[in-house]
């Protein structure tokens, strides 16, 4: 984590810097069907223990449950993670928007919540 800084808040989880290109590909969101089995293409801004913001090529809806394959590509680590989608807001960039996730347990099936946490754990 050599390339990361700690970004001081308050927040349960400290939130690092992180700009590293990401595939997020969606494994299920009922609020969004249209993007199931898609890999979409994008970078980290921030990353914590309980969340990230990411920024990607896709507007995806305020709310939404993603059981997602998120590929940090710098570091080639994959996760399985599920998380809840807090906003989504658009940015300068023309069709590029701004994405914050919560992420959380899932008692239904095995996710890697607690190998993030590890990573970017306090």
């Amino acid at each position: 984590m050599d390339n990361i800084n700690k970004v001081q808040e308050r927040r349960d989880s400290i939130r690092y810097e992180l700009n590293e290109a990401l595939d997020m590909k969606i494994v299920f969101s009922s609020e969004n069907p249209g993007l199931l089995g898609k890999t979409l293409c994008g970078s980290t801004i921030d990353v914590s223990a309980s969340g990230l913001r990411i920024e990607l090529n896709q507007q995806i809806k305020l709310d939404s449950v993603l059981d997602v394959w998120v590929t940090l590509k710098d570091s080639k680590k994959k996760y399985f993670l599920t998380g809840n989608v807090r906003w989504c807001k658009a940015t300068d960039v023309s069709d590029y928007f701004q994405i914050g996730v919560v992420l959380r347990e899932r008692s239904d099936t095995i996710t890697d919540l607690e190998s993030w946490q590890a990573v970017f754990k306090k």
